[in-house]
């Protein structure tokens, strides 16, 4: 059989309605919402500032997307609680959203744990929160599916990783000169839009070695700072075993960090679109001999040789990565209504995208199953959404700065998910003892083959365990699937959960 990686992928999009549900009589199919009034963009940033407006807009969030006094969801009940994570004087906590799905009250519960990425807090897994209408299908379990504002984000304390080198002055990666005699954002000389494979690179081997030293620690107490406070969480909610823990993006980077290094803790690890799977050539971790000679790149994101989006990047970029974006955040309120307008501006066409998806593939009678699928694309939907996240951002979080020590400009791990799961297999001679599934949208700008080889390797490596390891793609899905495509997103986990009844 063809490995993953040169087969033609074909994606399962199922959205037709097999259910008889009905719509309700009148039911208008939804608007794409491309602004909003300058009027309400300043109520919007007058309420910002209040300090329990982003709790109100989660506990809205919540009663919007899932109604509990709707016949719909009386099997449902909703938790919304913080949990202190550990002893110290700060106590420190995290704060979720759980919803309890009780389909028989002597059957034991399974628990499903959702980690958002950077940029976001719960909330903006909000039209995910429907998946829970496929779990009251079991009879063998109840569910409890909790939704985590990560360590620093949203409504979660924000504490600071114990490391002295940790600073608002970024260190920048190692010097490296790339040798290109083309243009390197000639569209026809890119590969999957964003990689160039140029003429060569030259490091440095001394400075190349300072580096690596230098970001060794960091990114080891960084892994620490996340896991811990995950697998605290887990021992606060009296949880022994995570049995599907699902994150995306940089919360995808962490679950899979968090599994590697507490692999009895975890039976089932989902990730969406994680970021930092690829090798590249400024992981911490490359073991390549480093001199001074001018050295041939490759395209395969499992080489060390691999240079991402280097030879693509201008060196404004460069600069605002490390000099404006991890401040936007604290400097958007600062902008008052029309910071709110810009901010609105971005995600509104994001969010509106449901309604183009659902009416071309039959409209909502052909897609919606239940009551719960008629908030999808609404005015009242789109906007609470936005506004949520408009407030968890601006917030500010030390992760703001944290997430550039993990991430090159090239937005690459230094410290690549692909190499630790290789250090795990070849360390401890075991086989994983957790079943693995990678999900990319499919106009994904992370880079998905690092994850098909990935998956590819263990189910060449790791044999006769009885655990699984996939790859799989959701249809007309960016790097953001999981808002683009719920409804595929929803099928798909909340099948991977009832499969392991």
């Amino acid at each position: 059989m063809l490995p993953i990686s040169q087969l033609r992928l074909i994606r399962r999009f199922s959205l037709k309605n097999a259910s008889s549900f009905t719509l309700p009589q009148g039911h208008k199919p939804n608007k794409a919402l491309k602004t909003i009034p300058f009027s309400r963009c300043l109520d919007i940033w007058r309420k910002s500032w209040s300090a329990n407006n982003l709790e109100i807009l989660q506990d809205e969030l919540v009663r919007l997307m899932m109604p509990v006094d709707s016949s719909e969801n009386s099997n449902v009940t909703v938790d919304v609680k913080k949990l202190t994570i550990d002893k110290s004087t700060k106590k420190n906590e995290i704060n979720e959203v759980g919803f309890k799905v009780v389909n028989g009250k002597d059957l034991a519960t399974k628990h499903v744990v959702f980690i958002h990425g950077y940029g976001a807090s719960l909330g903006c897994f909000a039209r995910n929160f429907q998946m829970i209408n496929q779990l009251k299908k079991s009879t063998s379990y109840n569910y409890h599916v909790h939704f985590l504002d990560n360590i620093t984000f949203g409504l979660s304390s924000n504490p600071s990783i114990d490391n002295d080198a940790i600073s608002w002055r970024i260190p920048a990666t190692a010097s490296m000169k790339m040798i290109d005699k083309e243009d390197p954002k000639h569209p026809k000389k890119l590969y999957r839009k964003y990689y160039k494979l140029i003429d060569g690179f030259q490091l440095d081997p001394k400075n190349f070695s300072e580096y690596q030293q230098k970001f060794k620690p960091i990114l080891q107490d960084m892994e620490n700072f996340y896991c811990s406070a995950i697998d605290n969480w887990r021992q606060a909610s009296g949880i022994s075993k995570i049995d599907f823990l699902v994150g995306h993006s940089f919360g995808g980077f962490w679950s899979g960090s968090y599994a590697l290094k507490f692999p009895n803790k975890v039976d089932n690890v989902i990730l969406l679109s994680p970021v930092g799977v690829e090798r590249n050539v400024m992981a911490i971790t490359n073991p390549d001999k480093i001199t001074t000679e001018i050295v041939k790149p490759t395209l395969d994101p499992t080489s060390y040789r691999f240079l991402s989006r280097f030879p693509i990047l201008s060196k404004n970029h460069v600069l605002n990565w490390y000099y404006k974006i991890p401040f936007l955040p604290r400097l958007l309120p600062l902008l008052g209504p029309w910071g709110v307008k810009l901010y609105f501006e971005m995600w509104l066409p994001k969010l509106s995208k449901i309604n183009k998806l659902i009416a071309k593939h039959g409209g909502a009678q052909a897609v919606f199953t239940n009551t719960n699928d008629l908030v999808y694309g609404s005015k009242r939907e789109i906007e609470l959404i936005v506004e949520y996240l408009y407030n968890a951002t601006t917030r500010g979080c030390n992760s703001d700065l944290y997430v550039k020590y993990l991430l090159t400009p090239a937005t690459v791990s230094k410290w690549p998910l692909y190499d630790k799961f290789m250090h795990k297999l070849q360390s401890s001679h075991q086989n994983l003892t957790f079943n693995l599934y990678l999900f990319y949208g499919e106009y994904d700008f992370m880079n998905s083959e690092a994850g098909q080889k990935l998956i590819e390797h263990l189910n060449t490596k790791v044999a006769d365990t009885g655990k699984e390891f996939k790859y799989d793609e959701i249809a007309e899905g960016g790097h953001n699937l999981y808002i683009d495509n719920p409804f595929d997103t929803n099928r798909k986990i909340s099948e991977i959960i009832l499969n392991k009844e």
